[in-house]
């Protein structure tokens, strides 16, 4: 006891609070001391990442962790002794018992990450001349770094038995290693010379990878996963070997809620020259995802467009339109429409969908005059004027042209005899990043808020071409744009995962810690992004698409705080939790964690009950009944998936209203039931 009033009495070190923290943070910094139980319990036997630092990096680098799928945590009383990982920024201000300090803990098996340089001075850190990259390549995952602006990085000498692990220029130049690691004592110390949040940067300029390269050094904790992410797929671009390997397709995409699943190959002359959804749909609501039917009007599909050549959509200058790999057809031709409807309306009957998304309606750029759309006739009889000769009333002409194309789509939605069955949504081209860009294609997002609204639809917001090469926090900005005026759950943000050219920076496409702010700061408002897509995401980036739209949940020592339900994973050991107290439904260290600010508690043992593994609904409560018996109650704007840990014997709702299921078995274990959309109080016995 006497070491720990010593450990105590000098450990006090530079912290602030989060930016999402509601305290005031001092300018002097605040204290950190020892570590309750509770930080154990709270997080089955393990302890979040403690990040230490002062104003103006502690926000950037908790963003950075927490949407790379890290638990970490910083408060005006933060905790170390129980702590097993430590993260020291570059602004911490220590004086030399805080520093000691450190490095006893750190001897006695502390996981210490430091970019502070006169802590790594007291590590023993050797420094090279520094050298100046105006173009740094570091090499992580076999992809080049480009940097926009010159900077200066230090090399570590590597004289004291450092490992090294991130390199300016070549790899195979160890004399470039900028950040390494090395043994301390019977703990675990990672140095890096260059501050990855220092002044403009947000963490991912540099090293991309950070996130990766602190969890796999500290084996800290898992954080939360969002339970709402939906992925694009294709299966024409994903190649002969994974296009109709619908297993592997469902295994690739497991954990996500939702798959748009392109649905415009069909309607051939030759049958089997068709898709086969069905194969794909029921593999993927076997691994318990919603299947939405991903049209992309004006395009329908290729025999429309052979077919009936008098309905293809005309440019500006006569030709026949084709907007990229989409072959338009004019429906404000009512006959056009008509015939297009007939094929939308039987892929959308013929198939078992959860939804359908009609995206991308928009009219070809009026930047490129000569191919601009539309000019068919029936679009010129509308408009009544020469578009040449009225520019201001041919714009205004174009968006209610959108506006009443989507409106009559999802009238005619909503007349399908499967319609209480499916989920609508619209995916619509944001116009507040470029407004320019916006009103080159006919974009209004005000006008489409309420055409979504009148259809019973949802939104998917995609930020254009245009603005892809600029930072993350661009969805910042467009999640407080379209939420003021589409409620928080009838949106979600789409994220292009796309090559934007070689000279992007940091990489030639988003990835690692770009990609997960990219997903944390779309999904905070909602917990709901959407991916563009399977086959040009990175496997890596695949694996933590959950991790990074759930980045936005704060954690504590006793528990954690999210604007939306969560999935947490501890120690499988674990097999208990109370949440608030109350006993829940989890197996295998695996829990649903509904929205709000929640003390957690995890109990070693065999589980009380079967689980609750997972479900794609906003969960507000649950709780064990008996051991043979569990409810919780949530919302869902559409049929939901749960997985539960054993098989159910009955499902029933509120009042005892029995609900028809078919559990279908997940080969990682429990079983998947699909529930009823609407707002459900459900009772599952076993």
């Amino acid at each position: 006891m006497a070491f720990l009033r010593w450990f105590v009495s000098l450990l006090i070190l530079t912290v602030t609070l989060a930016a999402c923290s509601a305290a005031t943070v001092p300018s002097t910094g605040s204290t950190f001391t020892m570590a309750p139980k509770e930080t154990l319990s709270a997080w089955g036997g393990t302890s979040p990442i403690v990040v230490a630092g002062g104003p103006s990096e502690i926000s950037k680098a908790l963003n950075i962790l927490r949407s790379g799928g890290l638990a970490a945590y910083s408060e005006s009383i933060s905790f170390l002794t129980n702590a097993s990982s430590l993260v020291v920024l570059g602004d911490a201000i220590l004086s030399k018992p805080q520093i000691d300090a450190i490095l006893t803990w750190t001897r006695r098996g502390g996981y210490l990450v430091s970019f502070n340089r006169v802590l790594n001075s007291a590590l023993g850190v050797k420094l090279l001349p520094a050298n100046l990259y105006p173009k740094a390549l570091v090499p992580f995952v076999g992809t080049p770094v480009t940097i926009k602006n010159p900077i200066k990085i230090t090399p570590i000498s590597l004289t004291k038995g450092f490992n090294p692990l991130v390199f300016g220029g070549s790899a195979a130049n160890p004399s470039n290693a900028f950040v390494a690691s090395e043994g301390f004592g019977i703990g675990k110390a990672l140095i890096s010379t260059f501050d990855p949040f220092s002044g403009g940067f947000l963490g991912y300029e540099v090293i991309p990878s950070l996130a990766r390269v602190i969890g796999g050094f500290t084996n800290a904790p898992h954080g939360a996963q969002s339970l709402m992410t939906t992925v694009f797929v294709d299966p024409g671009v994903l190649g002969p070997n994974l296009e109709y390997n619908y297993a592997q397709i469902a295994n690739d995409l497991y954990g996500v809620r939702a798959v748009e699943l392109a649905a415009w190959d069909f309607g051939f002359s030759v049958p089997s020259a068709n898709y086969p959804y069905q194969k794909l749909i029921s593999a993927l609501h076997a691994r318990g995802i919603l299947v939405y039917a991903w049209l992309e009007p004006p395009f329908v599909n290729d025999a429309l467009w052979q077919k009936y050549p008098q309905c293809r959509e005309k440019t500006q200058s006569g030709s026949q339109a084709i907007g990229g790999w989409r072959e338009l057809i004019a429906l404000e031709d009512p006959t056009c429409y008509a015939l297009a409807w007939g094929q939308f309306s039987k892929v959308l009957t013929s198939y078992n969908w959860d939804g359908v998304n009609f995206a991308e309606l928009y009219f070809e750029t009026l930047a490129t005059p000569a191919l601009s759309t539309p000019y068919s006739s029936a679009a010129l009889s509308q408009f009544g004027k020469d578009p040449l000769t009225n520019p201001a009333a041919w714009i205004q002409f174009r968006y209610s042209l959108v506006d009443r194309l989507y409106s009559e789509l999802l009238k005619s939605a909503n007349g399908l005899a499967n319609a209480k069955s499916l989920a609508f949504q619209i995916t619509v081209i944001d116009d507040s990043i470029d407004p320019v860009e916006a009103q080159d294609i006919g974009m209004n997002v005000h006008q489409l808020a309420k055409v979504a609204s009148n259809g019973g639809a949802s939104m998917i917001i995609e930020d254009p071409y245009t603005v892809w090469t600029q930072g993350p926090n661009r969805y910042v900005g467009v999640n407080k744009y379209i939420s003021s005026m589409v409620t928080t759950p009838n949106y979600s943000i789409d994220i292009n995962d796309v090559q934007r050219g070689a000279s992007a920076a940091p990489t030639p496409k988003p990835t690692m810690g770009e990609f997960n702010l990219a997903s944390m700061f779309a999904g905070a408002n909602s917990s709901r992004v959407d991916f563009y897509a399977l086959g040009t995401i990175a496997s890596y980036d695949m694996a933590n698409l959950s991790y990074g739209v759930a980045g936005s949940t704060v954690y504590f020592p006793n528990g954690l705080s999210s604007k939306f339900p969560v999935v947490l994973s501890v120690k499988s050991s674990y097999g208990r939790l109370k949440v608030d107290g109350v006993q829940w439904p989890v197996s295998g260290g695996v829990g649903v964690i509904p929205a709000g600010q929640h003390n957690l508690v995890w109990e070693k043992g065999s589980p009380l009950s079967p689980g609750l593994m997972r479900i794609d609904a906003a969960i507000s409560t649950a709780k064990v009944i008996s051991s043979k018996s569990i409810s919780f109650d949530y919302y869902s704007r559409s049929a939901t998936y749960a997985l539960l840990s054993a098989l159910p014997r009955s499902i029933t709702a509120k009042g005892g209203a029995a609900i028809t299921f078919q559990p279908r078995q997940d080969p990682l274990g429990g079983y998947w039931v699909r529930l009823p959309s609407g707002t459900q109080s459900i009772t599952i016995d076993f």
